[in-house]
């Protein structure tokens, strides 16, 4: 269900933007407005380009151009999506959210909320205790599990920050006691998965806590010392954990994915831990799956828009080889989901798992096995064809159909290219043969580009537009009157017309668009902005109003200066409704008009009388 507007109101008053963005960046403040490096990882900077107006929750890089509130940069950094960024705020904040839709299903959603609630505060309450055992414990056994993690090679700083912990055997542990101090019941417990049959589910197991991007934990996976049960155990399926689209690592990991552009997709919770340890901090693993399209898609979250890298480990025997099997299937399209994810996954063979490799090799010897890797799609046609390799045509052709799938998967027109002139190559076929028939036409049709364009960001009609739009975000309730009233001036034989400004006037489509979102929240009783930031149309100019916001700060939003920044942008739309006119008449028109409000320009240059409608 959706958030109703008025919690997400209350979720972005409460979040103070300057609190918020020092999570991510150290600020100073500079007048009115507080300054730090831009905490975006892919904007790499020495000079301070950052900018934080707490007077309106703002916050606007000028290197890299990104801008919006408290939410976009919650959403952004963290890699969630809005629903999730606004339910963060509030759990931060204590607010408790409201849901859209009839009162049944908003009660249920209600009660939905407060479950989970009570489950991940049974999970992070869990891992505490565990964790207070394995650090703290006198116990032989809480020594055992020290001596295993000691013996993997894991020191205390990284067992630390990974908050590892480790769970009594049946009989000797207490985790029903401990919880039920923080008001937690059985019910709590069975929910979030912590228990199984009449005792505790990880009993006698190092315990790995797993959380989501969010940094919340949402189940475990555990590590048994004995040969009782199976070697690893997860948590079962819950309300907040699927183990087929979690990834072991975040949020420690997080921030490193997103500097490196690359991630590298382990199978075990140690590989993750070595590496890191290592210094080598964008690693995940699956969490005892073989990895899903689900996988892929967060990882493409974290990434953001760019086209980033993939790496998928895997042994080369024949359980690795299974694996990697598993891992591009054309069945799966894997292969063709990291295509139009723009994911460029490559396959690293490596002789041993990453933990056990790193013991005898450093972790540079690490990164250049990582520049051996080998394109998926490359993968994938390699072990099709070696199992072909000198066999007959014939016996080669039944490779063609698993080809054909795998290259029907990829979505993406130059990726599907590029694995037809490698299947060509490699099975020694004509490339025709490969070309699935509802890709046929589609391989070899050219790219159109769209005819015309954009307005030059140096066009004045640009400027003049967000100089209007920039006065409407710094003052609302001074320009309410000129956007909703109109501006008068001067009309045929002296008498006087409103100049009203509409969307067309804008050099760009979404100029317009924003505008007339501006017009519909702006009122001259009011200078804040809340309702047009809590309506889902404006979500796509965050970082457009974020720059307004900057921009604005510059401009001198008093009487005089507000007329010219409409009047220059009146003269500058009908000039171009005029260039692109056929129409003689209507030509004549708009050049009296243009003449009219270019008088009315220099009349307000001169300190003339007010140009703005009189209403009163």
């Amino acid at each position: 269900m959706r958030i109703s507007q008025a919690s997400i109101e209350a979720v972005r008053e409460a979040a103070d933007i300057v609190e918020v963005a020092s999570e991510f960046t150290a600020l100073r403040r500079q007048g009115n407005r507080f300054v730090g490096l831009c905490p975006y990882p892919d904007h790499q900077e020495k000079s301070p380009s950052f900018s934080v107006s707490p007077e309106q929750g703002f916050y606007y890089c000028f290197g890299c151009q990104r801008g919006g509130d408290a939410i976009k940069l919650v959403t952004d950094l963290n890699s969630l999506s809005f629903h999730e960024a606004v339910s963060h705020l509030a759990d931060r904040s204590n607010i408790e959210l409201q849901f859209e839709g009839s009162s049944r299903d908003a009660e249920e959603t209600r009660r939905r909320q407060t479950r989970r609630k009570r489950i991940h505060k049974a999970l992070a309450a869990a891992a505490a205790y565990y964790h207070k055992v394995l650090i703290a414990s006198d116990s032989p056994l809480a020594k055992e599990a020290r001596d295993y993690l000691e013996h993997r090679g894991f020191t205390r700083s990284t067992i630390e920050e990974f908050r590892l912990g480790y769970a009594f055997p049946r009989g000797r542990g207490g985790l029903l006691q401990v919880l039920s101090r923080f008001g937690l019941e059985r019910r709590d417990l069975d929910g979030a998965g912590l228990l199984a049959g009449s005792g505790e589910r990880f009993a006698g197991r190092v315990m790995f806590p797993i959380s989501d991007r969010q940094g919340r934990i949402v189940g475990f996976g555990g590590r048994a010392l004995g040969d009782d049960g199976p070697k690893y155990l997860n948590s079962p399926e819950t309300e907040v954990f699927d183990k087929r689209s979690l990834l072991y690592g975040f949020p420690q990991v997080m921030e490193g994915i997103r500097t490196e552009r690359a991630a590298i997709l382990v199978e075990g919770y140690t590989d993750v831990l070595a590496l890191y340890q290592a210094g080598i901090r964008n690693a995940v693993a699956t969490l005892g799956t073989a990895a899903t399209p689900a996988h892929l898609k967060v990882l493409a979250r974290v990434f953001g828009k760019n086209t980033d890298r993939v790496y998928a480990l895997f042994d080369p025997d024949a359980a690795g080889n299974r694996a990697a099997s598993r891992l591009v299937d054309p069945e799966n399209s894997l292969a063709g989901v990291a295509a139009e994810l723009q994911l460029d996954l490559q396959m690293v063979p490596l002789t041993e798992d990453p933990a056990d490799w790193l013991r005898e090799r450093s972790a540079e010897e690490f990164r250049e096995e990582l520049g051996k890797s080998i394109p998926v799609v490359e993968y994938v046609l390699r072990t099709v064809v070696s199992e072909q390799r000198g066999q007959s045509a014939a016996s080669r052709s039944r490779a063609v159909p698993q080809v054909r799938s795998l290259i029907q998967s990829m979505g993406d027109p130059v990726v599907r290219r590029d694995a037809i002139r490698l299947a060509s190559e490699y099975l020694g076929l004509p490339a025709e043969e490969l070309i699935p028939p509802p890709s046929r036409t589609q391989s070899v049709a050219p790219a159109q580009s769209p005819r015309g364009g954009s307005p030059r960001r140096d066009d004045p009609h640009v400027q003049a537009g967000l100089d209007v739009l920039a006065l409407i975000v710094a003052d609302p309730r001074r320009t309410a009157e000129l956007v909703h009233g109109g501006l008068e001036v001067p009309g045929r034989e002296g008498e006087a017309d409103l100049l009203v400004l509409m969307p067309d006037d804008f050099a760009t489509e979404g100029q317009g668009k924003l505008f007339a979102l501006l017009a519909g929240h702006i009122s001259e009783d009011s200078d804040s902005l809340d309702s047009l930031l809590s309506d889902d149309e404006v979500r796509p100019f965050m970082d457009h109003l974020g720059r307004l916001s900057a921009r604005g700060e510059h401009l001198h939003a008093d009487a005089p200066f507000l007329r010219e920044a409409w009047l220059r942008l009146a003269i500058l739309s009908r000039q171009r409704e005029m260039r692109t006119s056929g129409d003689f008449d209507l030509r004549e028109a708009l050049f009296e008009e243009i003449q009219r409000l270019k008088s009315a320009l220099s009349a307000n240059a001169a300190g003339g009388p007010p140009a703005r409608s009189d209403r009163s």
